[in-house]
């Protein structure tokens, strides 16, 4: 069955990235959550997509220039409803405070923005934290840095890797073999009904990113991709129980 997991939480209702987008996640039913690693200035580990604080704080200058204390003072906004950056640490602890009331065990998928040349050290850091609260088999790490992939490779044989890409890669099971990674993470206007069906031959475990359209949805499902990642994990949870 194919696993539903939110996209920076349920982004298409809260702030994406932030504590309250991700408890909405949580309990809509999400099978796991999706989200976006930096280091601050103060080398502490923050969930933000972009590199520009601009977009959702409306300040100026980029999330790496900044103590977890000063974005801590910063206010997301998005859908009419503000939020604060949470670290790393916060997510996990309130997927486990979520795992002992539901008894539900939760994927995590986290995205390195870019590894150790940008951020000496993160993957490292990252994983020792993430293994502190979530088991190796809850734990997805992916990248458009691959160089960030490899550099996780060489940390750990047994880590799970995904290979992001925006673009159709021709043969991509042979890339994810070079790069010994686990799955492949394209978006989902790459993948034709042709390149699936050549896709599942070679047997390529697919997370495909970022799925809001039902019918979209539907003919991954129908596919048999590993997951979808997903702004709205409510609809499509009830498009997957449905059927």
């Amino acid at each position: 069955m194919t696993k539903i997991i939110g996209h920076r939480g349920a982004a298409a209702y809260e702030v994406e990235n932030t504590l309250p987008s991700f408890k909405a996640a949580l309990e809509q039913g999400a099978d796991g959550l999706e989200l976006d690693v930096h280091f601050s200035s103060d080398g502490k580990i923050v969930v933000f997509h972009d590199f520009s604080l601009k977009s959702l704080t409306g300040a100026p200058g980029f999330i790496y220039e900044k103590s977890l204390e000063e974005l801590k003072m910063m206010t997301c906004t998005s859908h009419g409803k503000s939020g604060v950056i949470p670290t790393l640490e916060e997510v996990l602890e309130l997927i486990v405070e979520f795992q002992t009331k539901s008894s539900k065990e939760i994927l995590l998928n986290v995205e390195f923005k870019a590894g150790s040349d940008h951020y000496p050290g993160i993957e490292e850091k990252t994983l020792d934290l993430c293994h502190k609260y979530l088991k190796s088999h809850q734990l997805i790490f992916s990248s458009f840095d691959h160089y960030a992939l490899q550099t996780l490779r060489n940390i750990s044989p047994d880590l799970r890797l995904g290979i992001l890409t925006a673009s159709a890669i021709v043969d991509p099971w042979l890339y994810v073999d070079h790069l010994k990674a686990d799955f492949y993470h394209p978006h989902y206007l790459t993948l034709s009904d042709r390149e699936l069906i050549r896709i599942r031959e070679h047997k390529l475990q697919i997370i495909s990113y970022t799925i809001n359209d039902l019918e979209i949805g539907k003919k991954l499902m129908a596919q048999g991709v590993y997951a979808i990642i997903t702004d709205m994990p409510d609809k499509m949870l009830e498009l997957r129980d449905s059927n």
